[in-house]
């Protein structure tokens, strides 16, 4: 995970919500303390992702306690669209 997605993920999770991190990310990921125990936030992470952390999260979203939110674009907008991406500006997934 990289620091620019660790700080999407962050800003997505809504008060008393937990932010999982699995791997090891190559950048430090600051968590801003104020906000996290402000809004009741949790962050956990993980070494390494095992089968049975896959179907854990994978019945996890089964049981719609995850939402994904998707942002689309024509395909005439792909240069803009990578750019959002590598500065990390999109506030939802892109599909």
């Amino acid at each position: 995970m990289t620091k620019k997605a660790f700080e999407q993920a962050y800003r997505s999770v809504k008060r008393g919500g937990t932010l999982v991190v699995i791997g090891l990310p190559k950048d430090e990921l600051p968590i801003p303390i104020f906000n996290t125990v402000l809004n009741g936030v949790s962050v956990k992470g993980s070494i390494v992702g095992t089968r049975f952390g896959m179907k854990e999260a994978l019945d996890f979203a089964a049981r719609g306690k995850v939402r994904a939110q998707v942002e689309t674009a024509p395909l005439d907008e792909i240069n803009t669209v990578f750019d959002k991406m590598t500065q990390g500006k999109f506030t939802a997934a892109l599909c």
